[in-house]
């Protein structure tokens, strides 16, 4: 099955991916483990998608994806790594 949108003027699809891998280069300045970037990017999707407010300013077109990656990119995002625990034998 192909889903078609109409496309707004002035504004292509390359433009948006464009957009997008450059908030990512950026991004990754922040958080240079790809896998963890992903991670928090990806866990923080979840949480704009389920109703949490973005801390950084959005317009009504940006993506969740582009919101969580300029709030990594502006210091409001970040992470905390969890140490192993030691198994109990």
């Amino acid at each position: 099955m192909i889903l078609q949108f109409a496309s707004e003027p002035g504004r292509s699809v390359r433009s948006l991916r464009n957009m997008t891998a450059q908030l990512l280069l950026e991004a990754a300045k922040v958080i240079p483990n790809q896998q963890l970037l992903i991670n928090v990017v990806s866990k923080r999707v979840r949480q704009l998608g389920i109703g949490h407010r973005p801390l950084v300013e959005a317009t009504l077109k940006s993506s969740l994806t582009d919101i969580a990656l300029k709030e990594i990119i502006a210091g409001k995002l970040t992470y905390e790594e969890l140490k192993d625990t030691p198994s109990e034998a």
